[in-house]
């Protein structure tokens, strides 16, 4: 067998960014969030194949379209007729073991992936698909190169056909794990309204769309395989056991939402009391001028420029940045209807959900009660345990709501990683299910629900885990460096950061008579400038970084580490301790690209 890590080197040299397939196989990549690890950088892929020496060689399709032809499918038919009718510029070409073709163009237009996109037998992988690449085996044979040649521009009329799309980051192709009996039982009930697919009258298409309808409501592969028996003796013919398989792999491959988007519904929450919608008003239609002087109503805030009703919010910060301090003392001011931090406020109930354990939370509560005196406010504490993504915990949390004297305005999930209980924070499956409960929740109540996150090593790279939470979110709040910053907001427009200090009190004495402290949240001015002196190796590792970038041009973590090697202990988390600490002291700033510049504020 020939050697897999040579073929993705030689791959990564033609500028390729590879990443490893279960070997023989086409699916699932054996990387989770594939797209955006991915690399052309032998360093970063190399190990994989270290790992798995015999995996296939999956291409990341991001920056191009690929189009796939299907011979079986009279792919060849339909390609020529486009060239008759288009033509194609010469192209990278490879050949599958069934004898179909990839033709590689480049594009700066994100593209997305589609079924017969150019004709019967012509699909397209684009932002977030991939190829399986020459080097690659399979049962049928072996991957291999047609036409090795430059890579073309893609023609602008094949752009323009497809169409373009905002980019995504996260990946949908992850493998979707088996869902509970609940979910199954679901997704069946929904498929047997479904009519089945007809030769001749878009059968194709009908079945991609009912198979990535399924994938949404939750089941995996092998489940969506069992449920989909049924629906396909109503096709017509009905499909092949071997031509099903391929449909239902294609479906969970490319398709564009996150696995089990809706897995949760509102009626999920049945004890809520949700009005009737009014009827719809019919549709009219209006000039420019007339549209733009209508009055836009939106659901309202609940604190301005920070949290709006109905709506989804996160909060993250590093640990020891102060967050549930100032969550708390937020949710106390909604509670209590009263102005936060000079932001005005719509009070009403709230509701705190500490899955790390109420404990804690005591002497927290003291403190606020301490500052604010013993008024009475709608602020209601419920230590949590359930599990959103399963309809069970969504009804444990229905009957905790239920017993409230009305329903909350605001929702505080504290934290993200404990409220999966035991899902994967890196998991699209895992947080598309935890959204999909979210949303429900979200419906059900008209609530605010806002999720408490840490952020990774990289703080200003946002919340860590899957980006699948950064693309259902509203609203992101970052509370860092004595600071609460709106960096992402949906419809609203973003405002100054909010400064705040921690200011320890005495709540109380323990059994031995000494003190017991904690915190409260007072206003503070927002610093902007570096913060502290610099000792030790981040004085070195900044001293460096002034050397390599005098006109604070910006620097990778690779060439500022190899820099930074001859004062720096060998373990790893070395370089990243010194650089967390120019990051806390505000000394340096980190882009969405994770390049390093020096503050110059």
């Amino acid at each position: 067998m020939a050697n897999k890590l040579d073929a993705a080197i030689a791959l990564a040299a033609k500028g390729f960014e590879v990443f490893p397939i279960k070997p023989g196989a086409k699916f699932p990549p054996l990387v989770k969030d594939w797209p955006n690890k991915a690399s052309n950088i032998v360093q970063f892929f190399g190990p994989w194949w270290d790992q798995w020496p015999d995996a296939n060689i999956g291409i990341h399709a991001k920056g191009m379209i690929v189009i796939d032809v299907d011979v079986n499918k009279g792919g060849d038919d339909s390609l020529a007729l486009l060239e008759m009718t288009h033509g194609f510029p010469e192209t990278l070409t490879t050949i599958t073991p069934t004898g179909g073709r990839h033709l590689f163009y480049r594009t700066d237009a994100p593209v997305a992936n589609g079924v017969d996109c150019l004709g019967r037998g012509v699909d397209i992988r684009g932002q977030n698909g991939y190829v399986v690449a020459p080097g690659s085996e399979v049962e049928a044979g072996r991957y291999r190169f047609d036409k090795d040649v430059p890579i073309a521009d893609a023609p602008a009329w094949l752009v323009q056909k497809l169409g373009t799309i905002v980019p995504k980051t996260s990946t949908t192709s992850e493998p979707v794990q088996d869902a509970d009996a609940s979910v199954v039982e679901r997704a069946r009930e929904w498929l047997t309204k479904q009519p089945g697919a007809v030769e001749g009258e878009g059968g194709d298409a009908q079945t991609f769309k009912v198979i990535c309808a399924l994938r949404d409501l939750g089941p995996s592969a092998e489940q969506a395989g069992e449920l989909l028996a049924e629906w396909n003796e109503r096709c017509s013919p009905p499909w092949s056991l071997d031509e099903l398989g391929d449909k239902i792999t294609n479906a969970y491959t490319y398709a564009q939402n996150e696995a089990g988007v809706r897995a949760a519904l509102p009626d999920d929450f049945p004890v809520m009391d949700v009005p009737p919608a009014p009827p719809r008003k019919p549709t009219k239609v209006a000039r420019l001028s007339q549209f733009a002087n209508s009055e836009s109503k939106g659901p309202g805030y609940l604190a301005k420029g920070l949290l709006q009703k109905a709506s989804y919010a996160i909060a993250y910060g590093p640990p020891g940045g102060g967050k549930t301090f100032t969550l708390l003392d937020l949710a106390y001011h909604i509670a209590a209807g009263k102005e936060w931090m000079g932001h005005k406020v719509h009070g009403g109930p709230v509701l705190y959900l500490p899955f790390e354990g109420g404990g804690g939370l005591i002497k927290r509560a003291q403190a606020l009660r301490q500052k604010y005196g013993n008024e009475d406010v709608p602020f209601f504490i419920a230590p949590a345990s359930f599990n959103l993504r399963e309809l069970a915990g969504r009804q444990v949390l229905a009957s905790i709501i239920a017993d409230l004297p009305e329903k909350p305005v605001l929702v505080v999930i504290d934290t993200l990683a404990r409220a999966l209980v035991g899902g994967d924070e890196n998991s699209a499956q895992d947080v598309g299910a935890f959204n999909s409960a979210v949303a429900a929740l979200i419906e059900a109540t008209g609530a605010c629900v806002l999720v408490v996150h840490h952020s990774g090593k990289n703080q200003n790279a946002g919340a860590r885990g899957s980006s699948a939470l950064l693309g259902a979110i509203d609203t992101e709040l970052q509370i860092s460096d004595n600071r609460v910053t709106a960096s992402k907001q949906r419809d609203v427009e973003i405002g100054a950061p909010i400064g705040f200090k921690l200011v320890p009190v005495v709540v109380g004495l323990d059994s031995d008579g000494d003190e017991m402290t904690s915190c409260v949240v007072e206003p503070d001015a927002v610093g902007t400038g570096p913060t502290g002196r610099l000792a030790g190796h981040a004085k070195r590792g900044f001293e460096v970084l002034c050397q390599l970038r005098p006109d604070n041009t910006s620097i990778s973590d690779i060439e500022w580490k190899e820099a930074c090697m001859e004062f720096l202990p060998a373990r790893k988390a070395s370089f990243y301790d010194m650089k967390n600490v120019l990051l806390k002291k505000r000394y340096i700033v980190v882009d969405n690209e994770g390049l390093v510049t020096r503050r110059m504020e």
